[in-house]
This record gives C-alpha cells, structure tokens and sequence, in this order.
C-alpha cells in the first residue's frame, strides 16, 4: 500500500486497533505496567495492518507527537495524514 492509498478511516482504525492491543498486552504480559515504548509497538501493528507506507521510526516519531486526547487515534490518524501529504 502507498502513501495515497491510507484513508483516514483505515488509518484510525488500526490506531485503534492497535490501542486495544496493546493495552491487553500491559495488563496481560506486563502486569499492568505502561510500556514506554508503546509508539513503536503501535507502529509495527499500524504498518503490519495497512502495509509499509512509512518507516517505523518514522511513524513511532510522529506518534509521541499526538497529544494526549480523549479521541486519540482520530487525531493521530488526521496528524499522521498530514505528515505524509508534506513529505
């Protein structure tokens, strides 16, 4: 998949994907402990899902740009939209 083919919808619904989880991951196999590293974890399943149209460092960079918001991943995926249409 290229970078014109990541519709805001696909692109929010992995994040969202990708935010339950993980979150299962932290209770599950971290005992409830937050994973610094979780940008990274939600870029790999991001790019996993909907294929390589960024780099994972990349993608993890822009990401723990988002801020924290109740809607996260429907801003993430518009911020993310807009990173990819300025490179």
């Amino acid at each position: 998949m290229n970078i014109t083919d990541i519709s805001l919808e696909a692109l929010e619904n992995a994040l969202s994907a990708a935010g339950e989880s993980h979150h299962d991951y932290e209770l599950n196999k971290l005992s409830g402990v937050r994973d610094e590293q979780w940008a990274g974890w939600y870029s790999a399943y991001v790019l996993g899902r909907l294929g390589d149209f960024v780099s994972p460092t990349t993608l993890t960079n822009w990401l723990e740009e988002v801020p924290n918001d109740e809607n996260w991943s429907a801003l993430a995926s518009k911020y993310v939209l807009s990173k990819l249409s300025s490179v």
